[in-house]
């Protein structure tokens, strides 16, 4: 063999070995290097410096989280919110769903759920739907928890969806919790400046064909925001004080449950509910937009306002009393 084809040879082998060493670079070593930003999120779960910075905001008096509510009648719009995060394979065809209707609609996610889904939480972001705080497990009566709870849910929360998605939500809620003005300080200190309000929350297995659909939505009025539960929520542990259920609400099936009672278990897929929803709402000429572009107010509570009104009259009844005792002893 003459010295240039065994040249010819070396060159031939060593650009082989050239082009392996490159792969291994581009695409093992770099997987490897990159596996630790994909799973180790410890320092997200934790978010020390965002819950030391919500504290020194409610100290400082920050004011309350404004709550995002009906419209007023005449614009012919609703908005579609979804209480939890689905499983990926759900998320999918939700998301088509709400495409093939070119509907708008805001996912509140759970932050145990967004860092254990990633995918998903990047499949709701590629489809440009927004993302909402639904507490670190979608914790329910969250009026109910301590300060120190409600600030290191929320901040977990706002840091895990902020790193898996490089989207920082706005709009907080959580299920069967009463909009305090203590609550929505500690919401706006946790970075987010509003609340949801719905006023119609979609029952599972109530829209089980076209027909039954057109019939609930024929009692849906112009201007509301509807809840729909992909999730069922996790409620306090009454044996332990302070303790939850921190199971990730992403393997429970896609429910809804009212106060008080054990949710059904899912017997038909919820984005079929979603789409005869939809597909009715369209009928009745709806347009279905962004929770965004709903009024926002500085709330408070009903509970409030007759504790107000209690307060007052009291007041009242007690001029009233010394007045009439001041004449009693004049007379």
């Amino acid at each position: 063999m003459s010295y240039k084809k065994i040249a010819v040879i070396a060159g031939l082998v060593i650009l082989v070995v050239c082009g392996c060493l490159v792969y291994l670079r581009d695409h093992v070593l770099v997987e490897n290097r990159d596996i630790p930003e994909l799973t180790d999120i410890s320092a997200a779960y934790q978010a020390n410096e965002e819950i030391a910075t919500a504290k020194s905001k409610l100290e400082e008096g920050i004011a309350p989280a404004e709550v995002i509510t009906t419209l007023p009648a005449g614009g012919n719009c609703v908005a579609i919110v979804i209480d939890g995060l689905p499983d990926r394979p759900l998320a999918a065809r939700m998301v088509d769903v709400l495409q093939k209707h070119h509907a708008e609609a805001t996912f509140f996610v759970e932050g145990q759920n967004a860092a254990d889904d990633v995918e998903t939480i990047r499949l709701l972001r590629d489809a440009g739907f927004e993302l909402g705080n639904y507490t670190f497990v979608g914790l329910a009566g969250f009026d109910n928890v301590s300060q120190d709870k409600q600030i290191q849910e929320l901040c977990r929360t706002q840091k895990i969806v902020s790193v898996r998605s490089a989207f920082i939500p706005t709009l907080f809620r959580a299920p069967r919790t009463v909009f305090t003005d203590a609550l929505l300080q500690t919401v706006h200190a946790a970075g987010l400046p509003y609340a949801v309000k719905e006023n119609v929350r979609v029952p599972r297995h109530v829209l089980g064909d076209d027909a039954a659909a057109d019939a609930y939505v024929a009692g849906i009025v112009d201007g509301s925001i509807i809840a729909i539960s992909a999730n069922r929520p996790v409620e306090r542990k009454a044996d332990t004080e302070g303790k939850i259920d921190e199971r990730p609400a992403i393997d429970m099936k896609p429910t809804i449950q009212d106060a008080g009672e054990q949710a059904p278990l899912e017997t038909e897929d919820l984005a079929n509910e979603l789409d005869r929803l939809l597909t009715a709402l369209e009928k009745r000429g709806f347009k279905i937009m962004n929770v965004n572009g709903f009024r926002k107010i500085r709330y408070i509570p009903a509970n409030a306002t007759v504790a107000a009104e209690q307060a007052a009259s009291a007041v009242s009844k007690d001029a009233a009393e010394k007045t009439q005792g001041g004449e009693a002893d004049g007379q």
